[in-house]
């Protein structure tokens, strides 16, 4: 069914968008149609566990967090299924990579080993080979840490790996 016939007729099964987030798959699903209403939310939320979830996330279950981040995937699921631009796609798109990536990073050495200074020089250091203008700033807004804290623990992880790294040290202004 086209994507047009599909927002104006009452489908004969339900439309359903998924997004993962840390070992949670939140699906959208809309039963109704959406004829003159215009933009319209799912009828349905379901959040679930994946079978790839860490134990710590199944210890601790769907929890007020998750199910504040899951506004985030059913706005996102709301524009796509309308056809809407997303605005902010693109920092949006590169927050959650930061997000991902570390979270990955924390996976592979463990969650309680040292190394997440290291962790942020990799994703720095990803972004910043790709161009992007404020790879500082954009990590400071995915981690929530201010541009000064991740200056110094960036500056810790070169000091770690030793003085070639040091090349490409954010200036003073915090860009790339």
């Amino acid at each position: 069914m086209s994507q047009e016939n599909r927002l104006h007729a009452v489908p004969d099964q339900p439309a359903e968008l998924s997004r993962r987030d840390e070992g949670f798959v939140v699906t959208a699903r809309w039963h109704t149609e959406t004829g003159s209403r215009g933009i319209n939310g799912p009828d349905e939320v379901v959040i679930r566990i994946t079978d790839d979830a860490t134990p710590d996330v199944r210890a601790r279950g769907i929890t007020s967090a998750v199910v504040h981040r899951t506004g985030r995937q059913v706005d996102d699921m709301v524009a796509e299924f309308h056809d809407m631009p997303s605005v902010g796609a693109y920092q949006v798109m590169v927050r959650r990579y930061i997000e991902g990536r570390l979270a990955e990073l924390a996976q592979v050495r463990g969650a309680t080993a040292d190394g997440f200074e290291s962790d942020l020089l990799a994703v720095f250091d990803d972004l910043a080979g790709r161009g992007h203008a404020d790879s500082l700033g954009v990590i400071a807004t995915a981690t929530g840490r201010s541009r000064a804290a991740l200056d110094h623990l960036l500056y810790v992880a070169r000091q770690r790996t030793g003085p070639a790294s040091d090349a490409g040290r954010p200036g003073s202004d915090g860009t790339a």
